[in-house]
């Protein structure tokens, strides 16, 4: 008996030492395995760049119309999982845990992105065919705890679910590792495709476009979160005058008139003006959450009714009409280093602080003009120059139409008058041309009370429109220059060039 039990423990050894063998033998097989498939699949990428040695095996895994898509499920890693439906209408809307579709539909282009990417599946390789040669090393490609899980559901009732991992191609990013339910088959996806399923749930949301006509644009306003202006911009006439773009006056902090090119910047920048991403609707509790208790700025963007035109794609010119419109931006805390929250039109979005900054950022003094003379020659009609203890001088600027004859087009000629007699218009034009250039030497650090003018100049444009320049003794060195009845800057004595 005891003979017999020994030669049993004597077995039990054996079995427990090959069973250790065989899981060992195993084990290393695995490793092998892995490490062939691995290596596998790093040389088929290789050899897809190289474009030598492999032709990559491509195809369709599925090809359905977009109206078959009932709904799509994506769930990307370290996210919440989120789902949108395709509506009677053929809109796509997010669906909630309970079923209930939201009252906006998803922006048309990543709705139809997604749609394109989840009815026609496609494949650039296929690394493995038999489930089993790779699911051991399933975490080698990063399909244990895929990148993107993608549940696509089909009016016929199927159901598709793709799986996304890591990059096959770590050097490019130009392909992933995928596989799909039911498919046996270890594939290389597109890294397109690949975008196009890790789609943010943020960008689902449509983002109104910013409308703000750079052309009809007439006001331009900085508020303080109150409400109280910080700092505005005026046009002084119609937006259709010749010489609209010189007529802009600072109305706030103070007065004066406002340097050209800065308006115009400002103007550009306004009609470029874009909406970031939507980040939630406004309500008491989301306004406290982005910063909209105290918001940093106010924002607005008056612009006249009025029509744009512009060159399409076809070459047609295309005329818009457009209703008067006041765009309010109301700006609350930062979202990070680079973009801020923004309220408009009940909703919350980002923007780009860098797009604001020539609104936010513009100091008033900074945006006034420098030149102590603003009307073009294009713009005037004439000009009065009246000098202490001389006889006022008139410059007037007469336009004569010479009609079309058989050899030459029709033209303008111009004519230029000094108290009514003719004077070359050539050394008009090239005297008003320097006295444009003609820029202030210094600004007084608060408004200045000037004295009597000793000289002033009275522009009158085609517009009908009037400007005054008057000069006043500040020192011995300097005058004190009234632009249109106001007074920040100064100009040293004898820098107004003459006219002829």
């Amino acid at each position: 008996m005891q003979r017999v039990e020994k030669q049993k423990h004597k077995d039990r050894k054996r079995r427990r030492l090959t069973w250790v063998i065989l899981c060992a033998i195993l084990l290393a097989i695995s490793v092998i395995v892995g490490f062939l498939l691995r290596k596998k699949a790093d040389d088929t990428i290789e050899m897809i760049r190289e474009n030598s040695r492999h032709e990559a095996v491509t195809g369709d895994i599925y090809f359905r119309e977009a109206e078959e898509m009932m709904s799509l499920t994506l769930k990307q890693k370290g996210q919440e999982e989120w789902t949108v439906v395709r509506g009677v209408d053929g809109k796509l809307r997010l669906q909630d845990e309970t079923g209930e579709t939201s009252s906006w539909t998803v922006d048309d282009n990543i709705a139809e992105m997604l749609t394109e990417a989840a009815t026609k599946l496609t494949f650039d390789d296929v690394f493995a065919e038999k489930r089993s040669e790779w699911e051991v090393e399933e975490d080698v490609f990063g399909l244990k705890d895929p990148r993107v899980t993608a549940v696509t559901r089909f009016t016929d009732g199927t159901e598709v679910t793709v799986h996304i991992g890591k990059s096959a191609d770590p050097e490019n990013s130009s392909f992933y590792y995928m596989s799909v339910d039911g498919d046996e088959r270890l594939f290389a996806v597109s890294a397109g495709i690949e975008e196009d399923f890790a789609t943010e749930f943020a960008m689902l949301h449509p983002v109104p476009k910013l409308e703000i006509q750079r052309a009809l644009l007439d006001r331009i306003t900085v508020k303080n979160g109150d409400g109280s202006v910080r700092k505005e911009w005026k046009l002084q006439g119609d937006v259709a005058d010749r010489d609209a773009e010189e007529n802009w006056l600072l109305t706030a902090p103070f007065v004066y008139p406002a340097d050209y090119d800065t308006i115009n910047n400002m103007k550009e920048n306004a009609g470029n003006l874009r909406l970031g991403l939507f980040v939630d609707e406004a309500n008491p509790e989301t306004l406290k959450l982005y910063g909209f208790e105290e918001p940093t700025a106010i924002l607005e963007f008056h612009t006249v009714a009025g029509k744009t035109g512009a060159t399409g794609a076809s070459g047609v010119f295309d005329v818009s009409s457009w209703d008067e419109q006041l765009t309010t931006l109301t700006v609350g805390g930062k979202k990070g280093e680079m973009s801020s929250y923004i309220l408009y039109e009940g909703n919350i979005y980002s923007i780009s602080d860098f797009t604001m900054s020539s609104f936010l950022k513009t100091d008033p003094i900074k945006s006034v003009a420098r030149y102590v003379v603003l009307t073009p020659l294009t713009s005037l009609e004439e000009v009065l120059v009246e000098q202490k203890g001389e006889e006022p001088v008139l410059y007037s600027l007469v336009v004569e139409e010479i009609p079309a004859t058989e050899d030459e087009a029709a033209e303008e000629k111009y004519h230029c008058l000094k108290n009514g007699e003719e004077i070359p218009f050539e050394t008009f034009a090239a005297a008003w041309q320097r006295l444009m250039t003609v820029t202030v030497s210094g600004r007084f650090s608060t408004n200045y009370e000037p004295g009597e003018a000793y000289i002033k100049y009275t522009f009158r444009t085609v517009n009908k429109r009037t400007h005054t320049v008057e000069l006043s003794d500040l020192d011995e060195m300097h005058d004190a220059v009234t632009l249109d009845g106001h007074t920040r800057f100064y100009l040293i004595k004898g820098g107004m060039t003459e006219l002829p």
